[in-house]
């Protein structure tokens, strides 16, 4: 047959099996489709398998096999792919093409044990039993009388009687012995011991017999052996049913322990209700469906412990069946060999009910109480249920190690983050602020950290450790910190909390040395890499130099140079002296050994409106109003952040203002003056005492600010940068260094009156200095002479003075801390050249 019938015939096979019914049943509308599909066959425009571009991506599979360390298998791929090519047939590249695209994650989800499954069965075939072979064996194939109609009636004749002597003689009589044992009946036994059938039921007889009715109206109880109701009793702690029991473990009335009172039964079947309670609770527990991991893992521990009660209840029960001695029984010997057994299993059922009766349990609940019960325990001095309690609590800490595991290793969470304490605020927060504002700890309704008690003193060394694997991701750096903490991680089971030998110690310290141990594991390399990689190769302290040279004004000659050029505006009142993109220029021009492009000056849109005039005549906001801004790169920016940068601008804008005020006292010369003084002596005396107290002011504060402020703190900071372990560490040595500088300038709340009066005494300087050049405004001194009006300023310069002093030697006394004593010791400076103090 053609190749083009044989494709006709498929075709019409395969439409007559596609189609509907309703199609089948029109041969004219199955012949249009059958016609409609050979046509699309014969002109199809698909090639063969390109057998090169196969061996292509079989070669890709066999190298990402190895990229993903599974070289095994890429060597079973290999290994077939060789033995494959050397029994070439047409079809193989199609064949393999099919494989490839039917394949799902071959990487992750193969198992090289599966190929043991493709193996020849070489167990020999079973034999099927046919009714021949049995009919041969026992010997009634050849019998033509088997399957005759019998006919039972009366009228039956007598030769059919030798047919049923027959039937049976050939199935029963003929043959040998061996061939008799062979058949059914041969296997039929009978008891010659009939009467041990009915002990057997004559003793089990009171489970169905009801208690009778006395005379009196009271109960008669069902008398019971000891043996049954320790029997019952055992049953019912293995979660079975029985007789003297209810389901609910509540045992049944209706029965009493013979030779013995009710009052004594009764308290005794209470305590086994009590423990049969208590192991219900657990296997109700058990039997509930978790889909928490480390709730599943505490439901496996506790079924652990119920197979092993259950073995051991077993085991007794096998002593009580089949006894090796003689041993008399008794239920208070049973209970007393129970009790240790049970103990700690009602310990844990004690945590189960408490925790049920709670509307919205947390899932690491459990984990907590286990915890807590550990402790307790062992303070107790039970030191068995302390060893009980404190591997259960190891083992289910395991499972709920995972996600601390994962955060820790890869900086990753899982989807179902709720269980974690741990959670990302958005993937699009900036570079810059990734360490503060990317994750966060989540916390419960009262404001309590959603993690477990027991590890609230570790969780942020656990926060940052997987910031850390974040941001190394992000420089280019996790690789070098996978290799520095490739050794392994210490195990957290019970050997490792609980050592031998360390008994006496708590086992909640026990817990925080073995954790902080597995933690710093971790913690360390990561700490370690991304502190020097912000040290070696984003230059953290020559950044710092540079914020040190453009604010705190280490740079003298180019922060002069910088603000001169500004203030020379100023003085001659030119209105272009608050443009920004002059004053951007300025500082580039100062700053030379800085990056311009990093470098901008802004100016604040309330000071655009300002009077070149008013300008000129304060320190206060104007000054204020001029900010400077280093663009710092990214990973910096977490450590200066904007609470640092608020606190550098401030102290600028103060280093600035003096500035101002010393350069306006500066531009008066008493040579350029001296042959004019004579003519007004008295007056030139009180201008040159009251500018001499301004600069001697002015001196003395900027003395203090640099010698016992900006200096000594600027050189601890460099030793407590170097000295600190992490990103928090760093964070928080930069911001408590800037806020000590902030508020031993007297820039804190507490000396806002300090702070307003020294900014008096700088616009007294300015003043000074238009009242000297008689730039004044006529309406400021209200027709005074010029010697009355710097009397005036004189007598303003000695009381600010006096104020400041006295307010600071207030206040250091008032409080006992670091910024106090510096306070004092500035009242100090400024009391002693204070020439007008009494």
């Amino acid at each position: 047959m053609s190749f083009a019938s044989r494709l006709g015939a498929l075709t019409r096979e395969l439409a007559e099996v596609l189609a509907s019914p309703s199609v089948q049943a029109d041969s004219s509308r199955l012949d249009r489709i059958s016609q409609a599909a050979l046509r699309s066959l014969k002109t199809h425009t698909f090639l063969q398998t390109n057998h090169f571009e196969v061996e292509n991506v079989l070669d890709g599979l066999d190298e990402r096999f190895r990229i993903n360390n599974r070289d095994d298998l890429a060597d079973a791929l290999r290994e077939r792919l060789v033995a494959l090519n050397s029994d070439s047939a047409k079809w193989h590249p199609e064949i393999l093409h099919l494989l490839l695209e039917l394949s799902d994650q071959p990487t992750f989800k193969s198992k090289l044990s599966d190929l043991e499954l493709l193996g020849h069965c070489n167990t020999a075939p079973v034999t099927i039993l046919r009714w021949e072979d049995i009919a041969k064996e026992d010997g009634w194939d050849e019998d033509g009388h088997l399957w005759q109609n019998v006919i039972y009636s009366d009228e039956s004749e007598d030769e059919q009687e030798p047919i049923v002597e027959s039937e049976a003689t050939s199935l029963y009589g003929d043959g040998d012995g061996d061939h008799a044992m062979s058949v059914a009946e041969s296997f039929i036994t009978y008891t010659e011991d009939s009467n041990t059938l009915e002990q057997v039921k004559t003793a089990q007889r009171w489970r169905t017999q009801l208690p009778t009715e006395a005379t009196t109206r009271h109960t008669r109880k069902v008398a019971v052996s000891e043996i049954q109701v320790i029997r019952d009793a055992l049953f019912m702690l293995q979660g079975l049913d029985c007789t003297l029991f209810t389901r609910s473990c509540a045992a049944i009335p209706s029965f009493q322990l013979e030779n013995m009172e009710w009052e004594p039964y009764r308290a005794m079947m209470q305590s086994f209700t009590d423990f049969g309670n208590r192991l219900r609770t657990l296997r109700l527990f058990v039997g509930q469906r978790q889909d928490v991991p480390h709730l599943q893992a505490f439901q496996d521990c506790i079924s652990d412990r119920l197979r092993k009660l259950d073995h051991n209840i077993s085991g007794l029960q096998t002593r009580l069946a089949a006894p090796a001695m003689t041993a008399v029984l008794s239920l208070v010997r049973i209970k007393a060999e129970l009790t240790p057994w049970l103990q700690p299993l009602h310990a844990l059922a004690n945590i189960v009910s408490a925790i049920e009766p709670e509307p919205q349990p947390r899932p690491f609940r459990y984990l907590e109480l286990v915890f807590d019960e550990a402790c307790v325990a062992q303070l107790s001095g039970k030191t068995e249920l302390y060893e009980f309690l404190a591997r259960i609590f190891a083992e289910c800490f395991r499972v709920y190690l995972r996600p601390i595991r994962l955060w820790m290793d890869e900086g990753k969470l899982l989807s179902a983050s709720d269980l974690f304490f741990v959670a990302e605020i958005s993937s699009n927060t900036p570079l810059g602020k990734t360490w503060q504002d990317r994750y966060h700890l989540r916390r419960t309704p009262d404001g309590t950290l959603h993690a477990p008690a027991f590890l609230r003193t570790a969780i942020g060394n656990i926060y940052n450790a997987g910031k850390n694997i974040i941001l190394l991701k992000l420089l280019g750096k996790y690789d070098a910190a996978v290799s520095l903490k490739s050794r392994i991680e210490p195990p957290l089971d019970y050997e490792t909390i609980c050592p031998a030998g360390q008994e006496l110690v708590p086992f909640a310290e026990l817990f925080d040395i073995a954790f902080d141990r597995w933690i710093q594991s971790k913690y360390r390399a990561t700490s370690t890499t991304l502190k020097n990689t912000l040290f070696d190769d984003w230059g953290l302290l020559s950044t710092l130099d540079t914020l040190h040279g453009i604010y705190l004004m280490s740079d003298g000659s180019a922060s002069s140079t910088f603000s001169a050029s500004m203030f020379t505006k100023l003085d001659s009142l030119q209105t272009d002296w608050s443009d920004r993109y002059t004053l951007t220029a300025a500082a580039q021009d100062s700053f030379s050994a800085i990056d311009p492009g990093r470098l901008i000056v802004t100016v604040s849109a309330n000071l655009l409106n300002t009077p070149v005039v008013q300008a000129r005549n304060s320190v206060r906001t104007v000054l204020a109003g001029i900010a400077i801004n280093y663009r710092l790169p990214w990973p910096l920016q977490m450590i200066f952040n904007d609470t640092s940068m608020h606190h550098y601008q401030s102290l600028f804008t103060l280093l600035l203002q003096f500035k101002r005020a010393t350069h306006a006292l500066q531009s008066a010369r008493i040579l350029d003056n001296y042959w004019t003084d004579h003519d007004n002596w008295n007056a030139r005396a009180i201008f040159y005492a009251a500018r001499s107290k301004l600069l001697w002011f002015c001196t003395t504060v900027q003395t203090y600010l640099t010698t016992l402020v900006l200096t000594p703190i600027e050189t601890q900071l460099r030793r407590d940068l170097n000295s600190s372990h992490d990103m928090d560490e760093l964070i928080s040595t930069h911001e408590e260094a800037l806020k000590a500088m902030v508020g031993q300038a007297c820039l804190g709340g507490r000396l806002t009156p300090i702070k307003e009066s020294i900014l008096n005494m700088l616009d007294l300087s300015l003043k000074l200095e238009r009242i000297r050049s008689g730039t004044v405004d006529t309406k400021e001194h209200h027709g005074k002479s010029y010697r009355d009006r710097l009397t005036d300023i004189k007598v303003e310069v000695d009381r600010q003075v006096r104020f400041i002093w006295s307010g600071l030697r207030s206040v250091s006394r008032a409080t006992s801390d670091a910024e106090s004593a510096k306070w004092d010791m500035l009242a100090d400076m400024l009391q002693a050249g204070d020439v007008n103090t009494s």
